[in-house]
């Protein structure tokens, strides 16, 4: 997660996995919950599951991103103030 301990894979933590899905959302702008999961694991590998949805939710709590439900999709938010 966020605190750091010796078997941590650094590849596979919360910030870096944000930081790659940041970088996948900007350029796409608005994308499938399941096409984004299956590019961050081509990205990492198989083991970014557990950590994905925790780095979505930590994205979503600084106001980085925007789910739809209604479609399913992930958008980045600009530089949106709430």
């Amino acid at each position: 997660m966020i605190t750091p301990h010796k078997y941590l894979d650094l590849n596979l933590s919360l910030i870096n996995l944000g930081g790659i899905i940041i970088s996948i959302i900007k350029t796409e702008q608005i994308i499938k919950y399941d096409d984004l999961l299956n590019r961050v694991i081509a990205h990492t590998s198989e083991n970014s599951k557990q950590v994905f949805t925790q780095s979505l939710s930590f994205l979503f709590i600084l106001g980085k991103i925007k789910y739809n439900t209604n479609n399913d999709t992930l958008e980045y938010l600009f530089n949106e103030t709430k």
